[in-house]
């Protein structure tokens, strides 16, 4: 689905603008934190949030003060969690309840993305300033490479049969460009490149479509845009106008109709939905710092972190209008990038 390179921790921040190796993990921490865990998707610097043509939803109720159990159809969520300093990925059912650490990994993981079949979770691992995909089973939790020195990859989403992959991929000094693969780790294959870094994708639930984000004018400032899966050498179309500060992370709706982004200033981020026809977007969230956006397999809710809890991340849900918005994670220790599963 559904965080930017230079990511400071991928949209949380899903990640950054690397020429070369990526920045030290201290900055991409750092930077995650900034940016509200909206993933090391990149988190665009822009200020003076003054969004036009948006629409206002009425009055968005204040979160419970904890997790409150919901009647939401669709199962799993995963995350990036950091634990004892380093990011892991964890697992929480849609209630609340279940909580695990997936991973006990030395290095920092990041970008979880969980099959249609819950069978398994792909995740990027940052080793020696790069970041290589691995799977995770979760019948043994055995932790294998997907693929390994094909560039720096991250941000990895599974087409809507579970058959393949696609995700940022960097190779040498060139810009992020979005990269296929079979889930089985087999063909990996570059699908589309542009001008700049591509940091974030999400594919259609018909299949047919890829949205990603783009950097247009300057680093970390995006743009949504729509890749023909058929027909990727047609040009994309870019559907986001007049909305400043998007992040890098997106997904769609159930549906096909519209996807969820987050953007705005750093430290004042807000989720809304983007309609794919037209690009009219309405905002959901009225502050707390919120990013990474992900419906729930009935499209009724959406699952993003925010930094609303004295500053400490946790996951929140509410239904796909922006209305009952509840606490689902309470760590001392950030829980972000969710990605809601089955």
């Amino acid at each position: 689905m559904k965080y930017d390179l230079r990511h400071r921790r991928p949209d949380l921040f899903r990640q950054r603008k690397p020429r070369g190796p990526l920045l030290p993990i201290s900055l991409l921490v750092i930077a995650a934190l900034l940016g509200l865990f909206s993933l090391i998707r990149p988190f665009d610097l822009v200020a003076n949030f003054n969004p036009s043509n948006v629409t206002v939803p009425p009055f968005t109720p204040t979160p419970t003060a904890v997790p409150t159990p919901t009647s939401i159809h669709g199962g799993h969520i995963v995350f990036t969690c950091t634990r004892k300093d380093v990011n892991q990925i964890c697992m929480v059912r849609a209630d609340g309840s279940g909580y695990v650490q997936l991973t006990h990994e030395t290095n920092n993981a990041y970008y979880p993305a969980i099959s249609p079949d819950l069978k398994i979770v792909v995740f990027a691992l940052n080793q020696y300033d790069l970041f290589n995909l691995n799977v995770l089973t979760l019948k043994n939790n055995d932790v294998n490479k997907l693929a390994d020195q094909i560039g720096n990859s991250f941000s990895p989403d599974f087409s809507p049969d579970g058959k393949q992959l696609v995700f940022a991929n960097r190779v040498g000094d060139n810009p992020s460009a979005l990269w296929v693969i079979g889930s089985d780790g087999k063909k990996p294959h570059q699908l589309y490149a542009g001008a700049k870094d591509i940091v974030g994708a999400s594919w259609s639930p018909d299949g047919a479509w890829i949205a990603f984000t783009m950097e247009v004018d300057s680093a970390f400032t995006y743009e949504v845009f729509l890749l023909d899966v058929n027909h990727p050498e047609a040009p994309p179309r870019r559907i986001s106008h007049g909305l400043s500060g998007i992040g890098g992370s997106l997904d769609w709706a159930p549906d096909g109709s519209h996807l969820v982004i987050f953007a705005g200033p750093v430290a004042a981020r807000e989720i809304y939905r983007l309609d794919v026809p037209s690009g009219n977007h309405t905002r959901l969230t009225f502050g707390g710092n919120n990013a990474a956006p992900s419906y729930s397999p009935d499209g009724q809710y959406i699952v993003f972190n925010s930094l609303r809890n004295n500053n400490q991340a946790d996951l929140y849900t509410m239904r796909a209008d922006g209305h009952s918005q509840r606490q689902l994670t309470n760590n001392p220790e950030p829980d972000w990038q969710p990605q809601w599963g089955p």
